[in-house]
Order: C-alpha cells, then sequence, then structure tokens
C-alpha cells in the first residue's frame, strides 16, 4: 500500500474514532485504556508471508505518531460530518454547534464555512453569518466568495452601505491577493453597490481600478472574461459611471472598449459619443453622433436618447423642433413603442388630449403597456370614463412599481423611476381630484351590489387602498372590508393595512372592531399574525384610554409571538405605561427591555429616548440629559439624540450654540421632521431671534403631523417676542385645544398654555 493510502486510511480511521468519541461523550484525543478482563490481541498478520515475494508480513508501525495539528483536523472533519448528518436531518441547533466546533478545530477549512452560513441566515442570524464570511476570508483561499454571497444579501435587504461595508473590509485578506482576479471582482462589486447608492464618484474609482487591468497590454482574454460575464456592456456601463463623475475622457475610453466587443450594435457606441460630446460642451458633433443611434433604429437605450435630444436642442436654441422632430422619427421607425409612448407623453403635456390618446392606444381598444396605462390614467380621468379607469388603475397598480420605499427605487433603472414617477404624479393628481374620486367610487359601488357582485378582489382591494391614501377613512374601511369579505382565507395584510390607518385616523372604536374581527376569524392565513393583530389593538385600546385592557392584550400578544418579535413587544408593554404617564412602571419595564436585549441597538436606543423623557417629566433633566449623552458617546451621529439634547439644553437655555448646530445636524437627515424644526425653532427663541423662530415654527405646524400642541405652545411664544398678540393668542388656543384632545393630556403643559392665556386677556 503507497504512502498516500496509508495516509488517507489514517485520516478516514481517525475521522470514525473521533465522531465514536463524539457519540459516547469521550474526548477526541483520549487514551482508552485495554480492557483488564480481555488479553492483548496478537496481530492476524504475524506468521503469515507475502505470496509474491515470500516476505513475512509484520504489523505497520509508523515512525511518528500524528501531530497535534493532524489530529485537530481530524476532529474537526468528524465534527463537520456531524454537522452535515444532523442538517440534513434538519436538527440545526446540534448542526450549527457542530460546525462552530468544526471551524474552531480547524479554521483554514472552507467547507465547515460554507455549510454554517446558510444555516444561519435561514435562522436570520445575519450578523453572525457576517463574521464567518470574514474570517473564511482571512483563514482560507476561497472565503471570499463568503464575502459576496453576504454583501449580496444586505443589497436584497438594502442595506447597500453594510454591503459595502463587508466588501470593503475583504481586500487584502488571504482569498484577495493583490494583483489577483478575486481582487478586481471584489472592486467590480464595490464599484456596483457605489453606483447603486447614486455615489458615481466612489463607484468611477472602483471601476477604474477594474477598467485599468484589464485595458493593460498584457491582460489575457481569459482573464477579462473571468471578471466581466459581458464586456460590452460592462464597460457600457463603466462609461456612464465615468461621465456621471464627470470624467467624460475616462468615459469616452470605457465606451471604445465597448464597442469592441459589441461590434454587430454599432449604433450604441455613438450614442456613448453623443453623451460625451454633450458633457464636454459640444452639443453639434454630440446631435451628429444622437443621430447616427437614431439612424441605427435601435431601442435598448429607452427614453434616455430622446431626452438628450431635448436636451441638446434646448442647448442649440432650437427647441421648437422638438416635436417635429420626435414624430418624424417615428414615422421612420413606425414599431418603436419606447418613442411613441414616449411623444404621446410630450404631446399630453401640451394639452393635445386627442392626439396623446391616439398614440397612447395605437389603434387598439384597451391598453396593456404600463407606458401607455400612465398616460391613459390622466386622459380617462378628465373625460370621466370611470369603468376605463378602474380598469387601467387595476393594471397599473398590479405591474408599475410604486415609491413606497424610496431608496429601493432609487436603484431601479432610469426607465422604471420615471415610469413610477409618472405613476405617482397621476395618482396624486386623482387624489386631489374629490369629483373624479366621488365617481370613481360611486362606479365601483354599482359593481359590488346586489346578489352577484361583478368588482374583482384586487379591484376592491386597490380602490381602499387609494382611498387610504387620500384619507376617505370610512371609504377605505367599506372596500377592505369588501376585499376581506371576498376570501375564505383573507391576508393578514389587509386587517393590518386598514386597521394602522384607523388608528393613525384616531377612529379607534372602528380599529378595535376590525382587529378584534381578525382575532376571531378561523381563516388559517391570519393564524401566524395574531400577535401583529394584538400589538395594533394594545394601541387602539390605550389610545381610547383603556390601559389596563392595552396590557391585557399586549400580554396575549407576548405569548402569542415568535422569538424574534419579544422585543418588541416588551417594548410596546413599556410603551403603554409611558402613554399612561405612570412613569415608575415605564421606567422599570424600559430598563428591563434593555437588560433583556442589550444586543437589540434599535430597541436599547428607543428605550433610552423613553427613559430619558421619564426623567424629564419627573423634573429631573439632568438625569434626562446624561442618558443621551450616553447614547451620542456609542452613536454620535445619532439623529434623534442629537435633536433631543439639543432641546433639552435649549429648553433650559443652556449650551444654545452647541445645541443649535445638533438640531440642524438632525434637520440635515430629516428636513421635514416637525419635531426637529420645533426644536430649532426653540432654540432660535431662546436666542432671542423670534423672526427666524417664528418662521421654523410656522413650518413644523405646515408639515405632516406637525398639529401638535407643543409646537402652537411654541409660535405662540416666538410670536409674542414679535410683538403679535393677537397671533400668538390664536396660537395658544390651538395648542390648548389639541392637548385637551388626548386622552392623557399634560397637566404641566396644560396650566402653562391656560397661565398665558390669562395673562393676555387681564392685558
Amino acid at each position: 500500500m503507497s504512502s498516500i493510502s496509508n495516509l488517507l486510511l489514517k485520516s478516514v480511521f481517525a475521522a470514525i474514532f473521533a465522531v465514536l468519541c463524539i457519540n459516547h461523550g469521550v474526548a477526541a484525543d483520549a487514551k482508552l485504556p485495554p480492557s483488564p478482563e480481555l488479553p492483548q490481541r496478537i496481530s492476524p498478520f504475524e506468521g503469515l508471508t507475502d505470496p509474491l515475494t515470500g516476505e513475512s508480513l509484520s504489523t505497520f508501525t509508523p515512525k511518528h505518531s500524528g501531530s497535534v495539528s493532524e489530529k485537530r483536523k481530524s476532529a474537526a472533519l468528524a465534527q463537520y460530518m456531524t454537522g452535515r448528518i444532523n442538517s440534513e436531518r434538519k436538527r440545526f441547533p446540534k448542526a450549527l454547534a457542530a460546525f462552530e466546533k468544526a471551524i474552531e478545530l480547524d479554521p483554514e477549512a472552507v467547507a465547515s464555512y460554507k455549510a454554517i452560513i446558510p444555516l444561519l441566515l435561514g435562522q436570520r442570524k445575519v450578523d453572525e453569518s457576517e463574521a464567518y464570511a470574514l474570517q473564511a476570508a482571512r483563514k482560507t483561499d476561497d472565503g471570499y466568495e463568503l464575502v459576496l454571497v453576504i454583501a449580496s444579501v444586505f443589497v436584497r435587504q438594502t442595506q447597500i452601505d453594510r454591503a459595502l461595508n463587508i466588501m470593503q473590509q475583504v481586500l487584502g485578506t488571504r482569498s484577495v491577493k493583490s494583483g489577483s482576479r478575486e481582487e478586481l471582482l471584489v472592486h467590480r462589486d464595490l464599484g456596483l453597490y457605489h453606483r447603486m447608492n447614486k455615489d458615481f464618484d466612489k463607484a468611477a474609482d472602483e471601476y477604474q481600478i477594474v477598467f485599468d487591468r484589464l485595458t493593460a497590454e498584457d491582460v489575457e482574454g481569459s482573464f477579462l472574461e473571468e471578471v466581466l460575464k459581458n464586456p460590452g456592456a460592462n464597460f457600457d456601463e463603466f462609461g456612464d459611471t465615468f461621465l456621471k463623475a464627470n470624467k467624460p475622457e475616462l468615459a469616452l475610453k470605457a465606451y471604445e472598449e465597448a464597442s469592441k466587443h459589441r461590434e454587430a450594435k454599432p449604433g450604441l457606441h455613438s450614442f456613448n459619443l453623443a453623451t460625451v460630446f454633450q458633457q464636454t460642451g459640444k452639443p453639434e458633433l454630440a446631435l451628429e453622433s444622437l443621430q447616427e443611434y437614431f439612424d441605427a433604429q435601435l431601442k435598448s437605450r429607452g427614453r434616455a436618447p430622446y431626452v438628450l435630444l431635448e436636451t441638446l436642442l434646448n442647448e442649440l436654441k432650437i427647441e421648437s423642433e422638438f416635436l417635429a422632430r420626435l414624430e418624424k422619427l417615428l414615422e421612420q421607425d413606425e414599431s418603436n413603442d419606447v418613442l411613441r409612448y414616449f411623444l404621446a407623453d410630450q404631446i399630453l403635456a401640451t394639452g393635445e388630449t386627442d392626439k396623446a390618446k391616439e398614440l397612447y392606444l395605437n389603434g387598439r381598444e384597451n391598453v396593456t403597456d404600463p407606458r401607455a396605462l400612465v398616460g391613459m390614467l390622466g386622459i380617462y380621468r378628465q373625460e370621466q370614463n370611470y369603468e376605463q379607469l378602474l380598469q387601467v388603475l387595476t393594471k397599473g397598480f398590479q405591474v408599475i412599481p410604486r415609491g413606497d420605499d424610496e431608496e429601493a427605487l432609487k436603484r431601479l433603472a432610469d426607465d422604471l423611476q420615471a415610469l413610477s414617477s409618472g405613476f405617482e404624479t397621476q395618482l396624486e393628481e386623482l387624489k386631489t381630484d374629490d369629483k373624479a374620486m366621488i365617481g370613481l367610487f360611486d362606479y365601483a359601488r354599482t359593481l359590488k351590489s346586489g346578489d352577484d357582485p361583478s368588482l374583482e378582489f384586487i379591484q376592491s382591494y386597490l380602490l381602499g387602498k387609494l382611498a387610504l391614501e387620500a384619507e376617505y377613512s370610512e371609504t377605505a374601511l367599506e372596500f377592505y372590508k369588501f376585499a376581506i369579505s371576498m376570501r375564505n382565507e383573507p391576508p393578514a395584510l389587509l386587517y393590518t393595512e386598514i386597521g394602522g390607518h384607523l388608528l393613525d385616523s384616531e377612529l379607534y372604536d372602528e380599529a378595535i372592531e376590525l382587529l378584534n374581527e381578525a382575532l376571531e376569524s378561523p381563516a388559517n392565513s391570519l393564524q401566524s399574525d395574531r400577535w401583529r393583530f394584538l400589538f395594533f389593538l394594545s394601541y387602539g385600546y390605550e389610545f381610547r384610554g383603556e390601559t389596563e385592557k392595552a396590557l391585557e392584550i399586549v400580554e396575549q400578544a407576548i405569548n402569542n409571538a415568535p422569538e424574534p418579535i419579544l422585543g418588541r413587544l416588551e417594548y410596546q408593554k413599556a410603551w403603554v405605561y409611558y402613554h399612561a404617564r405612570d412613569w415608575d412602571k415605564a421606567l422599570d419595564e424600559f430598563n428591563n427591555v434593555i437588560t433583556s436585549h442589550a444586543d437589540n441597538t434599535d430597541l436599547v436606543q428607543d428605550s433610552q429616548f423613553r427613559i430619558s423623557n421619564i426623567y424629564v417629566e419627573l423634573g429631573d433633566s439632568a438625569k434626562g440629559e446624561s442618558v443621551l449623552e450616553d447614547l451620542l458617546k456609542s452613536d454620535p451621529e445619532n439623529t434623534q439624540a442629537n435633536n433631543d439634547l439639543g432641546y433639552l439644553w435649549a429648553d433650559q437655555g443652556k449650551n444654545l450654540d452647541k445645541a443649535q448646530g445638533m438640531i440642524e445636524k438632525a434637520l440635515e437627515a430629516e428636513p421635514e421632521n416637525p419635531a426637529y424644526l420645533d426644536s430649532l425653532g426653540w432654540v432660535l427663541f431662546k436666542q432671542g431671534k423670534f423672526e427666524e423662530a417664528a418662521e421654523k415654527l410656522t413650518t413644523a405646524t405646515e408639515t405632516k403631523n406637525g398639529d401638535d400642541s407643543t409646537i402652537f405652545d411654541h409660535l405662540g411664544d416666538a410670536l409674542q417676542g414679535l410683538g403679535k398678540a393677537s397671533e400668538a393668542k390664536a396660537n395658544y388656543e390651538k395648542a390648548l385645544e389639541l392637548e385637551k384632545k388626548k386622552k392623557v393630556p399634560s397637566d404641566k403643559l396644560l396650566k402653562a398654555i391656560q397661565e398665558k392665556l390669562d395673562a393676555e386677556k387681564a392685558e
């Protein structure tokens, strides 16, 4: 037997031995004494001869026993196999423990990392997955691949900054050596993520590293293909990024490189040249190159070439030719729907509805293309054609991305962003058109009436959502309920969306009735969300002033919730006491949350903010400040902490310049936050800058959620400082009205406002 075979057998026997030891609770390196009841066995090889050579056989005795390193590797292999077995049998906790031990014993074996990370991700332990991926990159030759996986997970969760951070850390590790293919792959992805973040300067820096290396004279074609799967498209993306980073010369080189890899479509190079010429102040040359793109009758650049055409004509002072040029281009390329709908949009903007409608419909009775749906939405609204309006709304909601998540929307292609933006514009115009809204809802009611209603589930849901967004609360509830009634297994989302809206609209009775209906429903689709309904319901009871009932509901939610949600529900219990102004119990509960969930930064910080407020309410501003100062030590850029501490200082008339700087930092992050605008107005008031204070405070009252008693009280003070007594009085009265409406109003604030009004009356 060869020495290699011997080694393989030794490893296998060692692994089997280690597994047996583990299964029987024996350490892998323990020495088992021979049984005292049995004599030592003589080797079965003794006395035998090799039939081929005639040599006597004897037991092989290795010159050196296995090293400590070899023993650890064998034990690690055993743990890895144990983990695989448990994983296949769905015994995930045991599998995780085994893989963790395997990595501890042999941190250079990449297989254990590849096994443990999917398990951790499946349990949403992203932080641990990230740590193991980086360890794999540092300890193994292939670990960078796991970092790429984790980065892609962050991207899917729209945590681009976190993806960028882990990618930066992998550079220079064992698995990403300088000058290697792996290093270029990392720089390529870093460029992509910066580009997704719209940080084109940083994206260009990363792409330039890749571009310079791949266009060097000594680079091999196979190496280029390993880094760029589609060189033509990739170099185009590089060029576009360089152009947006104001590097036109580099962009031109990238576009020229792209053209080498995409000879079948020279027109694309012409468009790229046009963008470079336009940015470098050569509109005539840009227009010539752009025409070459048009002559090639390509559509791959979407709306961008036509937007560029408008820009160039404006620069050349011949913008009056724009529509005529578009019409001529469409005559030459009648199948170009990108151009057709772009032209229709331009014509609709001029008010020529019939001509635009003809282009959108293009000989058809109904439209399905999302670009046409957006245009026809406005036309049908103006025509008061509610049947067709409902049809295009239904189709549009199903296929056009909404702007609910601005960060996700920014990462869409430019044409999709334009489509989404156009849809939102049309929806806003519809929602502010009372006549159209009422007409649409009345038409829908005819469809849902009678014994055989024809209103579809999706239509009822979308009408409810539209009514909700336009704050037609009763109508929203009507259509949500109808949608719920159409399903034996209604989606939980229906209850949470309308339930949350009713709570925000202070329709607590309706919210409580709806959420209790969800809890009493036998539908299987709702059972896993019982804790969520209870969570919402606790708000309803507490806002209605039924604190004991709210606490009872929170306890039920805690008993029904999955483990990852428990911290938020325990925080909710503390919030109920807080809202009821039971400061001592609230303080105890928030401190319990901090102790029990110290690894949950969001929960800890939310609790710290509440605790700070409690101390202030109890008259101990020093303690309130101390809590915020501790928070800022660990998170100096925290927006809310900067605002809250700045406000506390302003309220006491101290550290005013520093307080103003901190509040302005918070406003940079959230410029329309009414609480932060109030804080800035208040610090300006304390500095004696009454005019500026009144301006900021007025803005605060006009923003969403700005109808707050404290803001109107502060505005009254600023106006009083300006000598505008009657206006100050009106704001004090508004502040008093808002505070009295609260289920648990602040006696301190009510007294302060009333004293100001009494003083005003006396004067």
